[in-house]
């Protein structure tokens, strides 16, 4: 296959564009590499050259980088080392051409995408959105490979590029530009008149990089030691030691700094080699490819409805986060208000996430400005005729719901979607009595909703498949990752997760201490403690789900008296001030007052606690694997990983299960029903798997 085409504009000035066939994006596999190779080859050999142009024929895509799947599918050290080696020979080609090249920018520039333009001499961006410029390897257990480590502290300085690749950072073209990574930065309608200019610019020596380079005082170890050190204990605070790449990184710029590019691009391809074979890097590798696939899935539903203009009713903590959601991707919000008060309230906290973004400088005062003009507000019925959908987002309560329905559906359109934020209550009971229950859909975001990436949507026994499709796109358009889940009491998310809280709540009452289990747990992994989640969900939902869910499921679900005593007291959790822990300082502190409601001590081992909460998690999940309330395991692990923060170096919480071992488990949760209670018994799922010995995932 030919993946790149040569065009000269005149015996000087060529292009050479890439264009992965039957593809929408362009990355580098072998394959790629290797034609990329041969043109590099043959274009050394042109004497009359002066600048190379590089183009990508993709739509807002130059390089997304190198293919991942060959990278997860090397199983040994050799595999993975000649896929990087490949990639930097190719790239130290591309630098030694004996002619000038320009990697044109236009669209996502990633991982070995950008690798390749730092060996270019020069890099041009697009100022559009869909322009992108980054190294997010780190994210994928990895480091940069394919060069990228070396060439980019030599352009921007080793504090520069250790942040940089540290935080997996994604840069628009100005900034980029500002940064010097980039050496022009232009709108996309001015790139034809600005690569005219270049074609005449570099021959005649009159244009000039932007990079900063190695800064004077980086130069001294003393001063490189710092930085080193200051990088190494924020990733120590972050991932807990989790995640073996950011050392790696920080490690390979220590060592590299300074050495022959060669000596560099070793020491760097020693290390990636290694980071490619372990299980952080494979299940961080298989998230990201679920989560791609997601992106396009379309579940069988037909061409969605295109939305612009949204309703939200429900102005409070939740609904005021979606209502930024939607603002934030240029989709109009007109709130349905009680009062100009709770408008305020919600118009002031979707500002103050703007202005939090500003201090990031990732938006400016102008377009802060010109996005909350598209937020109106009514406390009556007028302006909502236009509206595409009405998203509901009040208490949960089934008759509050409905009636915000049906004042609803007199207002907007005939083609008009109506979806509700619930996170329990049932989609085809709550779309009872509506004259068009076909467009009628759950849309369960998860708080905060400006941040969490995961939307559960939910379809009711009449949804239709076009409604489905609309709201699939909108989530997506709003940067989350939709996954369709079965309308069954607490959908998927929920359901999983509150047997592990109230795992932790029993191991608790039985007389192990909050700060033991929470520290086991975030030792485990998790992003905090079973405790601190309850406290920030709050007391009182919590109790109301596990209601819900009782009266569903049964006893296994049933929370106990430890709640509503705290509820009773008035522990509410962070809204309240106190619950588990106490939330008036900087730090919260663990409710001394609590322990009152402790039955006799009785202490846990490290082991014990992790396999209480963690595999009663794994067995209501396999539950509703069995009953298709989700397509997969794999959409199952993506859900709890988005939705709860499951670690994903883990994988999933199913990966997590095959690499424990099925039957392991299965011997493990018996043991635990004969100790604990029939909760623990194994569903019919883990039981079968483990006669079989097969697994979630099925051997992937």
């Amino acid at each position: 296959m030919d993946y790149f085409r040569l065009e000269k504009q005149t015996e000087a000035v060529a292009t050479l564009t890439f264009d992965t066939p039957h593809s929408k994006a362009n990355v580098f596999s072998v394959a790629a590499l290797e034609a990329f190779e041969a043109r590099l080859d043959a274009l050394a050999a042109e004497t009359r050259l002066k600048v190379l142009f590089i183009e990508s024929a993709k739509e807002e895509i130059f390089i997304a980088g190198a293919d991942l799947n060959e990278i997860r599918q090397a199983k040994d050290a050799a595999t993975a080392e000649a896929f990087v080696r490949k990639g930097q020979e190719v790239f130290s080609k591309l630098a030694r051409l004996p002619f000038a090249t320009v990697a044109v920018i236009d669209g996502a520039c990633l991982g070995g995408g950008l690798e390749m333009a730092l060996a270019c001499t020069y890099r041009i961006a697009t100022t559009d959105p869909h322009t992108r410029i980054g190294l997010p390897e780190i994210s994928l257990g990895l480091i940069p490979g394919f060069g990228g480590t070396q060439r980019l502290y030599r352009l921007i300085g080793y504090a520069g590029a250790m942040e940089l690749i540290l935080g997996a950072k994604q840069l628009p073209g100005e900034a980029a530009l500002e940064r010097g990574i980039v050496d022009a930065a232009v709108p996309r309608g001015y790139l034809p008149f600005k690569l005219a200019a270049l074609a005449k610019e570099i021959p005649a020596g009159r244009f000039q990089t932007a990079a900063k380079g190695i800064r004077w005082y980086e130069r001294l170890a003393p001063v490189r030691s710092v930085i080193a050190e200051t990088a190494a204990k924020k990733v120590r605070e972050k991932t807990q030691g989790h995640y073996p790449a950011p050392p790696a990184l920080i490690s390979v710029l220590k060592a590299s700094f300074g050495t022959p590019l060669d000596e560099g691009l070793a020491i760097e391809r020693e290390a990636v080699t290694k980071l490619a074979l372990t299980p952080e890097s494979k299940n961080l590798i298989r998230l990201f490819l679920i989560s791609e696939k997601l992106r396009h899935e379309t579940f069988g539903a037909e061409s969605p409805k295109t939305i612009r203009h949204a309703a939200l009713a429900g102005a409070g903590t939740m609904g005021s986060g979606i209502a930024w959601a939607l603002d934030s991707r240029g989709i109009d919000v007109r709130l349905k208000v009680r009062s100009v008060q709770s408008a305020a309230k919600a118009i002031m906290k979707m500002r103050g996430i703007y202005e939090t973004m500003k201090k990031r400088r990732k938006i400016d005062r102008r377009h802060i400005r010109l996005n909350m003009d598209r937020v109106t507000f009514a406390t009556g019925e007028e302006g909502f005729g236009g509206c595409d959908i009405l998203i509901e987002a009040v208490s949960e309560e089934m008759q509050v719901k409905k009636a915000v329905y049906g004042e609803f559906e007199a207002l907007l359109g005939a083609e008009a979607v109506i979806a509700t934020n619930t996170s329990s209550i049932s989609i085809t009971s709550l779309a009872e009595g509506l004259a068009h229950p076909e467009r009628f859909i759950g849309m369960h975001f998860f708080n905060p909703a400006e941040r969490m990436p995961l939307v559960e949507v939910i379809p009711g026994a009449m949804t239709d498949a076009k409604t489905v499709a609309t709201v699939m796109q909108l989530a997506r358009t709003l940067g989350k990752t939709p996954i369709n889940v079965k309308d069954r009491p607490g959908f998927l998310v929920n359901r999983v997760l509150l047997p592990y809280l109230k795992e932790a709540a029993l191991m608790f009452e039985e007389g192990e201490t909050v700060e033991h289990i929470d520290r086991v747990l975030k030792e485990f992994g998790m992003p905090m403690g079973a405790f601190l989640l309850i406290d920030e969900v709050g007391l009182d939902i919590g109790t109301e789900v596990a209601g819900v869910l009782q009266e569903a499921y049964g006893e296994r679900m049933a929370m106990g008296p430890l709640l509503e005593k705290m509820v009773q007291r008035g522990w509410l959790g962070k809204k309240s001030g106190t619950g588990f822990y106490v939330h008036n300082r900087k730090h919260p502190a663990v409710n001394p007052e609590v322990q009152t409601l402790q039955a006799a001590g009785k202490q846990l081992d490290d082991r014990t606690i992790t396999q209480r909460a963690l595999y009663i998690m794994v067995n209501e999940a396999s539950r509703c694997l069995e009953e298709e309330i989700v397509a997969d395991a794999a959409h199952l692990d993506m859900a709890m990983v988005l939705g709860t923060g499951f670690p994903p170096f883990r994988g999933g919480l199913m990966r997590y299960a095959d690499g424990v071992g099925v039957a392991q488990i299965v011997e493990t949760l018996r043991h635990f029903s004969t100790a604990y209670g029939s909760r623990f018994e194994p569903s019919a799922l883990l039981l079968s798997l483990a006669q079989k010995r097969e697994t979630f995932y099925g051997g992937d």
